[in-house]
């Protein structure tokens, strides 16, 4: 198991299609009724969800450029 290659980019390729476009495709075939969604201002909600990952990547940034390396640089010189 150890000798095991690791798989090509195409295979990826085909299983994010796969797992992806697959039920997006399946659903727009269906056009199921969502009782749930009835009322609700869909793009705002997307522009919501688009802000909120807007301001994670910025924060995910943030970290890794200015408050990790001072914590890996203060860990390195503790004895």
């Amino acid at each position: 198991m150890a000798d095991e290659k690791p798989p090509c980019v195409m295979c990826k390729l085909i299983r994010t299609y796969f797992i992806l476009a697959v039920p997006i495709l399946f659903i727009m075939y269906t056009k199921p009724e969502f009782t749930l969604l009835k009322g609700l201002a869909l793009t705002d909600i997307f522009a919501a969800v688009i802000g909120a990952l807007l301001v994670a990547t910025i924060l995910w940034k943030a970290y890794q450029e200015f408050w990790k390396p001072k914590r890996d640089a203060a860990k390195k010189n503790q004895p």
